[in-house]
């Protein structure tokens, strides 16, 4: 977590975050690693490195079967998944952290307070990207991103910025949340594709 980085070949490295990293962090990250290299993207000539993790990994923990099929639907690579525990390494390392609700993003916070400044929901990130200038790299993205926080106004639901559980929670769940990670995080994919060269 250094900022722009343009003068460098370090990777941007973008984290995502929930409770047991099964569900919708582990989603998040392989629709973003399957669109992002699909499209042989990277950030401004400096690779992307997407992973994820979890505030509460349990131990025994795997990807629900639901979880797998929306994950394939969608082009993603959910095969030797391995639950991560969120800790401040992986925190101080990333370059965009993207959490599945406002707690997990306190959470963030608490970890590493610094962090805060590159931390969002997956809604909240996708909402004030789409009106986000037009940069040269992806960490000039997050620094637009975040100078908009204040400035571009909250969803009317404060909820809005969050994605709801579907853990055990049946079939039509998952694929709803399935469906709303993907379009978030194709319009997120598509926005580190404007700020970066293609390969």
């Amino acid at each position: 977590m250094t900022g722009s980085s343009a003068t460098t070949d370090r990777p941007f490295t973008v984290l995502f975050v929930c409770t047991g990293n099964i569900c919708r962090s582990a989603l998040g990250a392989q629709i973003l690693s399957a669109r992002l290299a699909a499209a042989d993207v990277t950030g401004g000539g400096h690779p992307i490195v997407v992973s994820s993790a979890g505030t509460g990994v349990g131990q025994g923990l795997t990807m629900p079967d639901e979880v797998v099929e929306q994950s394939i639907r969608f082009g993603g690579s959910p095969e030797g998944h391995v639950p991560t525990p969120l800790d401040r390494d992986l925190v101080a390392g990333a370059d965009l952290i993207l959490t599945a609700t406002r707690d997990h993003r306190s959470d963030v916070a608490r970890m590493l307070p610094r962090a805060s400044r590159i931390t969002f929901t997956m809604p909240q990130f996708a909402r004030l990207a789409a009106d986000a200038p037009a940069v040269d790299d992806p960490w000039e993205l997050v620094n637009e991103v975040a100078a908009q926080r204040g400035s571009v106004a909250p969803p009317e639901q404060a909820e809005e910025d969050d994605i709801e559980d579907p853990y055990r929670r049946g079939t039509a769940t998952y694929a709803r949340v399935g469906d709303q990670i993907h379009e978030l995080v194709s319009l997120i994919a598509d926005r580190l594709a404007q700020a970066g060269d293609r390969a």
